[in-house]
């Protein structure tokens, strides 16, 4: 029998070195991410610890790990994480406003994700740092989200991630998560088993007696290599069971070689171990000592350490106690009888004074079903999911089911913790357990439930089917929220399809129920469904219930600001619509519902485009994209990518803008959704407009003329998406006016019925162009003013650019150069603020045919300074701090002084002196 010992470290040399490089490159200021996985046992995390040892001597390390036993443990890996990047013994996840320690309200894994990039800025201050995180199949959803939130925003981040799984595409990971791991600028590790010279090697490091050849290529194959399973055959077998000629024996299981270890300990020293397994993968030394009745813990730790089973946390105030590896505390957890288990748990829950951590262990306690338990678990997940802490919410009704002795409660409890988790974003959980939905008694809550989850996945049909029949199910049990939540549902589905009246019908249906607890998008369903069916007015007075400015505490007090916000945006109203989606947005991610964020930030984008405010349309166009990914948020993607691409394309950048409209063409067409195709298609449109290419623009906007094409209530009212007038613009710049026509035809009847100006100055603009290239110049002349007319109605626009360059175009080519130049300038200074090259370059091309020098304007507004730069010198200009900046923006410290330092280059500055005033004359 082998002697237990350290096992050497073998081969893998390649994978070092490979890492190695991936940390120079971090070191310079490219973050990088590396991904080791394998299966269980394969030396994932020796070789980890060995590149630590090896290569990262001069960086700062910071290690957490996922746990199976705490995989509903909301934001258990972030604490830990937080833990060791604030080096204090209790590190609360927080903001300015939000406590997320366990049992409180927990914020997104958007502001999670903002303290951690935070905290890990300031951790990177002189030293690069290498973030590993072992087990990331085993973390927690919410932490998860977060931790992709976070590697999405290092930029320029002397930072390496180095994460440890046994499987990357595992279905738990979020899809944006998924998305980072496939990445180019992602190394891939995918150890395989040790080839007969290493097991040569640990041969001679676990035992006296060498084995032969034959005896290692047997046990090579009987294992795969894997070096757990080849390290326990050698410590537990003699040469003479292994060399036989019969089949090798498998390894005993891991936990009978801890067991040995603890039962080797002290009484002392295995409490200790037992109850800090009991606690989690780290625990206070004295909260550990006091579980497990510990006289003297220093002592008893020592001795632990020893003999390998516990390791001293970082240094801080009290001691910590930290387990090796989660298969090791696993190992001591389960080897655990099941009454000192339940007696640990019970014993931790009366010391701790966080409540859900309380909840928590007295549910790992119950030896049995336990009726009032899982009444407090009721109770504690309704005051979580009013905060908007679904997560929370999802993992107390989901052991409330666990605990529930009456088939019936189990059923609606489980029930409803599927529905926290979608409202949560996760989406992967919420799926696993849908065929044990499918099996429970079919009902109207359960058909709710069912098809929630198919909306949420893309499943429309389904989805129908099943919210219809918890309509048709219900009697008199059902309660008036399962309703109100399957209308509210039933409504959104009928948004996506562009069905206006069966949104108002649904919304209707779901408003006239008692109002619920938390907020819901019935009042934005109906204010929608009634703008996009042509009655604007009567949307508008169904939100007159809405404060005009906050606080948005109440449902009462944010349901419905987000259609206010779109409402205004399709009105021409740009100021106001701007102030209320940037408010949804705000509210929403406080507390609200997670995807009506997301839409909120993808209009804001689009009313910033319109009034011509690019830089910031820009930023929070690709912010919108990035959160909506990294938080599996994928109904509201089609629309953010399109929105994104408008500001893009017109300002020349082409490449992003065409990959964030085909982005949004993707979406839109696992949807079925003819608005977000319209969105979708208007931006590649877009694309080709500033190409030059109208025939391109033809082809891609000529099906949604289609009668096919569905419900058409959305794309046909002016304001929502135009796609109408550059349709209109292409067929007539192409000479096709008979088509040109009877596109312009119903958009400019429609918008002169809403009397919409910014949609009658485009309908205009567009009757202009037909007109010249009909031949009736008096009639295109007529068309071109009435454009500024309507202009001078509404706001300043983006649209007003648009109608004096295609005016001073016809004035020059009618002979009238000199009024012709008058408009091109004025067009060319809006240009030249915006950098919107390709028209620039048209109204070069127009200022040279008239005989002009190209007016410049005195000073270009920032022409050097990028959208997120300048973004950011703003902000620096107002006297925000970097990390004040970085909150703001939701991106890391790094990221901010690169940017600044860029910004002090290009406008011939060396510090933050002098900032404000550099922008102010640059204005």
């Amino acid at each position: 029998m082998r002697q237990t010992s350290e096992a050497p470290f073998l081969g893998r040399q390649e994978e070092l070195t490979r890492m190695g490089d991936w940390l120079d490159r971090a070191a310079g200021g490219e973050p990088r991410i590396v991904v080791v996985d394998g299966t269980a046992g394969i030396g994932k995390t020796s070789l980890i610890r060995r590149f630590l040892a090896d290569r990262a001597r001069g960086c700062r390390v910071v290690t957490a790990s996922g746990e199976e036993l705490e995989r509903e443990l909301a934001y258990g890996l972030t604490t830990q994480l937080l833990h060791h990047l604030s080096g204090t013994a209790r590190a609360p996840l927080h903001d300015e406003a939000h406590d997320t320690s366990p049992g409180t309200a927990a914020p997104d894994p958007i502001s999670v994700g903002a303290v951690v990039l935070d905290a890990l800025g300031r951790f990177q201050d002189n030293h690069p740092v290498v973030l590993v995180i072992d087990d990331i199949h085993w973390a927690d959803t919410p932490s998860l989200h977060a931790l992709t939130f976070v590697l999405r925003r290092l930029r320029v981040d002397r930072v390496l991630t180095v994460l440890a799984t046994r499987d990357p595409a595992d279905p738990r990971l979020p899809q944006g998560l998924h998305r980072l791991l496939h990445d180019d600028t992602t190394l891939r590790l995918t150890l395989e088993g040790l080839g007969v010279p290493e097991l040569t090697a640990l041969n001679s490091a676990l035992g006296p007696a060498p084995l032969p050849r034959r005896t290692l290529v047997a046990l090579r194959d009987h294992t795969l290599g894997n070096p757990l399973h080849v390290k326990a055959l050698l410590q537990q077998f003699p040469a003479d069971v292994l060399g036989a000629d019969t089949v090798l024996p498998a390894p005993r299981r891991y936990e009978r070689i801890i067991a040995e270890r603890l039962a080797a300990c002290d009484p002392g020293s295995r409490r200790l171990v037992q109850a800090a397994s009991v606690l989690g993968m780290s625990s206070p030394l004295h909260l550990a000592a006091e579980v497990g009745t510990v006289l003297e813990p220093l002592t008893a730790l020592t001795r632990a350490m020893t003999r390998e089973l516990l390791d001293e946390g970082p240094a801080g105030a009290p001691p910590q106690v930290v387990f090796p590896h989660p298969l090791l505390r696993a190992a001591v957890y389960r080897g655990l009888e099941p009454a000192e288990r339940s007696h640990l748990h019970r014993v931790a829950a009366g010391l701790t004074t966080d409540p859900w951590t309380a909840l928590r262990h007295r549910v790992h306690a119950a030896a049995g079903p336990d009726e009032q338990l899982a009444r407090e678990l009721d109770v504690f997940a309704s005051r979580q999911s009013g905060k908007g802490a679904w997560s929370a919410a999802a993992s107390a009704s989901m052991a409330a089911a666990r605990l529930s002795a009456e088939p019936g409660r189990q059923a609606r409890r489980l029930l409803r913790g599927v529905e926290y988790l979608l409202l949560a974003g996760d989406v992967s959980q919420a799926a696993e357990l849908e065929q044990t939905v499918r099996g429970m008694a079919p009902d109207a809550e359960q058909h709710y439930v069912l098809g929630h989850l198919a909306l949420t996945t893309g499943r429309l049909d389904e989805a129908r089917g099943e919210l219809a029949a918890c309509w048709d199910t219900c009697d008199a049990t059902t309660g008036s929220e399962t309703l109100r939540k399957a209308a509210e549902q039933m409504a959104w589905l009928c948004l996506i399809q562009g069905d206006a009246p069966r949104i108002i019908h649904w919304a209707e249906r779901g408003l006239a129920l008692p109002p619920g607890e938390r907020s819901s998008f019935l009042r934005d369903s109906l204010a929608i469904g009634l703008a996009v069916s042509g009655d604007h007015a009567h949307g508008m007075r169904s939100l007159a219930h809405l404060p005009d400015t906050g606080p948005r505490g109440t449902p009462e007090q944010l349901d419905g600001l987000l259609a206010r916000g779109m409402l205004r945006l399709w009105n021409g109203q740009l100021s106001e619509a701007r102030r209320d989606l940037k408010d949804a947005f705000d509210s929403h991610r406080r507390g609200g519902l997670p995807y009506a964020a997301l839409v909120a930030l993808g209009f804001l984008t689009d009313a910033e485009y319109r009034a011509g405010q690019w830089d910031e349309a820009i930023a929070h166009g690709t912010h919108a994209v990035s959160l909506a990914e990294d938080t599996d948020q994928m109904s509201i993607l089609a629309v953010v990518h399109a929105v994104t691409a408008y500001p893009l394309a017109c300002r020349g950048d082409l490449r992003a803008a065409e990959a964030h409209a085909r982005s949004a063409a993707d979406h839109a067409r696992v949807l079925g959704d003819v608005n977000d195709s319209a969105f979708a298609a208007t931006a590649l449109a877009l694309v080709h407009t500033a190409r030059g290419d109208h025939d391109k623009v033809i082809e891609e906007l000529s099906p949604l003329l289609r009668p096919e094409t569905g419900h058409r209530y959305g794309i046909e009212e002016p304001g929502l998406v135009a796609w109408r007038p550059l349709l209109a613009e292409a067929l007539a710049r192409t000479g096709r006016t008979g088509g040109a026509q009877a596109v312009l035809a119903p958009y400019e009847r429609r918008a002169a019925e809403r009397n919409r100006p910014l949609e009658q100055a485009a309908a205009a603009r567009c009757r202009g162009l037909l007109e010249e290239a009909r031949g009736h110049s008096a009639a295109a002349g007529r068309a071109f003013r009435d454009g500024f007319e309507h202009c001078a109605r509404g706001e300043s626009c983006w649209e007003e650019s648009l109608l004096r360059l295609s005016y001073g175009a016809f004035l020059r080519r009618s002979g009238r150069r000199k009024d012709a130049a008058a408009e091109l300038e004025a067009a060319h200074e809006t240009f030249h603020r915006l950098r919107a090259t390709p028209y620039l370059e048209r109204c070069d091309r127009e200022l040279t045919a008239c005989g002009s020098v190209t007016a410049r304007p005195r000073s270009a507004r920032h022409p050097v300074l990028t959208a997120q730069e300048l973004t950011v010198a703003r902000l620096a200009a107002r006297g925000m701090t970097n990390r004040q900046i970085a909150r703001e923006l939701l991106l890391s410290v790094k990221t901010i002084e690169y940017h600044l330092g860029n910004c002090y280059t290009k406008l011939g500055i060396t510090s933050r002196v002098g900032l404000a005033d550099k922008l102010a004359r640059n204005a």
